[in-house]
């Protein structure tokens, strides 16, 4: 695998999940109708603060024992099975969706970046998705370097979430809805065709590799 092949699959993946609604990014809505577009930047911070640590952890356990070296093809097959769940549920999510958002008219009044750690880290999808698809990431940067690798992979995932959660802060703190735009959903159809593909590739991966 290259550099691009990696930076492609790290975004696709990673996209699926930032661009997907959930408490964190809904709370990001709320501050942002009460504040500015900087309180998602605050959210981004927060949610950082649990998700660097993480990831250090996975990687230090990964390649300290070299797990991902001697247990790749199980790897590959349990982030490509998450990973085609992952697409399935956004999917469904996708289809039974209401056409009306409600935003909380008040949130808690703790900060932007103190709800970004909490809803980051009592957030049972994030903790699934990172402790298996996110995983097969891990493993797969290894091939740069196992600090270069890392690196790479949390600024390639982590600027989307910055960017993310800012740009919609700034449309709700100016009044606008993105999740009423006709276009978000087919955002997300595409996105998770991208989940299966990925999904499919690592099991095919998976099987191909030698007992």
């Amino acid at each position: 695998m290259n550099v691009l092949d990696f930076g492609i699959e790290v975004i696709a993946l990673s996209a699926s999940g930032v661009l997907a609604p959930g408490p964190l990014f809904f709370a990001n809505l709320a501050y942002a109708t009460r504040l500015d577009w900087w309180s998602g930047v605050k959210v981004a911070h927060g949610h950082t603060m649990v998700e660097l640590p993480l990831v250090i952890m996975l990687a230090a356990g990964l390649f300290t024992f070299d797990v991902a070296k001697k247990y790749s093809g199980i790897i590959g097959f349990v982030g490509g099975i998450a990973i085609l769940g992952f697409a399935g549920l956004q999917i469904a999510t996708i289809t039974n969706e209401k056409r009306a958002y409600n935003l909380p008219r008040s949130t808690s009044s703790r900060g932007p970046f103190a709800v970004g750690v909490a809803l980051t880290a009592l957030n049972p999808f994030f903790l699934l998705w990172w402790f298996t698809a996110g995983v097969k990431l891990i493993a797969d940067s290894g091939a740069f370097g196992i600090s270069t690798g890392v690196i790479m992979l949390f600024l390639l995932h982590i600027w989307m979430d910055y960017a993310w959660l800012a740009c919609t802060a700034y449309l709700a703190s100016r009044g606008g809805i993105l999740l009423r735009s006709k276009y978000y959903p087919v955002l997300r159809l595409a996105l998770s065709a991208a989940l299966v593909y990925y999904g499919i590739s690592f099991l095919l991966q998976a099987a191909s590799r030698p007992s």
